[in-house]
């Protein structure tokens, strides 16, 4: 549709590249999972994320990064990926396997405190996976009733 609108001379429209409002709120979603499941590792390493605001942040921040770049380029906003419980299994898993590792590369760079030992990683890969599926596969099965 978007073809045929540029070939008769108009330009599209802003709406036509407007993620659906699913989208927005599914990549909202996906921010407010990430920062639980960092602020959920940080409490079973007892340092209180209140208390350590700056802290907090740049542990996420790597990792948040990461999935912002990721997960639009491997599809985990496509209308078809969110309205899918196999496809949101491979997609998801996918972009969290490569979020882990360039979060982890990320943050082993100076300007992030912590390091990215091999057993980080491999927890982070493992428990990050089940905390993104979870809320994913609540998105897939929901989405398509509520639109």
């Amino acid at each position: 549709m978007l073809r045929r609108r540029l070939t008769m001379g108009s330009s599209p429209s802003r709406d036509s590249f407007r993620p659906p409002v699913s989208a927005v709120f599914v990549a909202v979603g996906d921010v407010v999972i990430l920062a639980a499941f960092v602020v959920l590792g940080l409490l079973m390493h007892q340092i209180s994320p209140t208390s350590h605001p700056v802290y907090a942040i740049q542990t996420a921040l790597p990792f948040l990064l990461a999935w912002l770049i990721v997960a639009p380029i491997v599809g985990a906003y496509a209308s078809r990926t969110l309205r899918s419980v196999r496809r949101t299994l491979g997609v998801a898993s996918l972009a969290w396997i490569v979020v882990s590792v360039l979060g982890a590369g990320i943050r082993a760079t100076p300007f992030f405190h912590g390091g990215a030992p091999v057993e980080f990683v491999l927890v982070n890969l493992v428990v990050g996976l089940g905390f993104v599926l979870s809320w994913r596969i609540l998105v897939a099965v929901s989405i398509p009733r509520l639109t």
